[in-house]
């Protein structure tokens, strides 16, 4: 991709970003909002055996694995919390 182009994208992507700001901005927020349910829970019933494609997809996709495991690492996630975080208490000051 060239220079031009990259420049072209960002350009767009800001004013896709900046005018969803704007929509949320007329967005009224209610002051309570939940939800109650007879039950909160879903009943336990008995999984079907998944596709080989569906499992082969499935690995592909993951950033790593062991035999039939996926591996995840715990740590990758935090980076993730500490930015909610952030937007949550900027967001709150607002």
């Amino acid at each position: 991709m060239n220079s031009r182009r990259e420049k072209e994208i960002k350009k767009e992507a800001k004013a896709i970003l900046n005018k969803f700001a704007k929509a949320l901005e007329q967005v009224k927020e209610s002051p309570e909002f939940f939800v109650e349910r007879k039950e909160d829970k879903r009943k336990e019933q008995q999984g079907s055996k998944p596709s080989s494609e569906f499992q082969k997809i499935f690995f592909e996709n993951a950033p790593s694995t062991k035999k039939q495991c996926i591996q995840a690492e715990k740590g990758k996630w935090k980076q993730y919390g500490t930015l909610i975080e952030e937007d949550l208490k900027k967001w709150q000051e607002n």
